[in-house]
């Protein structure tokens, strides 16, 4: 997979989980002391992530990192 795609579906899921829980990124970028510019641009697959920055968003979202970084059918 490159790396393009890999952004593209972590992103995906991060607004997926996001938007079950009915928050805002903004919300979100507050909650893991982030930008909402950041969190955009993450869910958007516009940005790298660090794995630090990766694990805070699974640890607030309580999901595994191995599911927010596969794709869905």
């Amino acid at each position: 997979m490159d790396n393009e795609k890999f952004l593209k579906i972590f992103g995906l899921n991060l607004k997926i989980e996001r938007l079950k829980l009915g928050l805002s990124q903004e919300k979100i970028a507050e909650s893991l002391d982030f930008s909402s510019v950041y969190v955009s641009n993450v869910e958007s697959g516009k940005h790298k992530i660090s794995l630090i920055n990766a694990y805070k968003f699974a640890k607030f979202y309580k999901k595994s990192l191995d599911y927010l970084l596969t794709e869905k059918s």
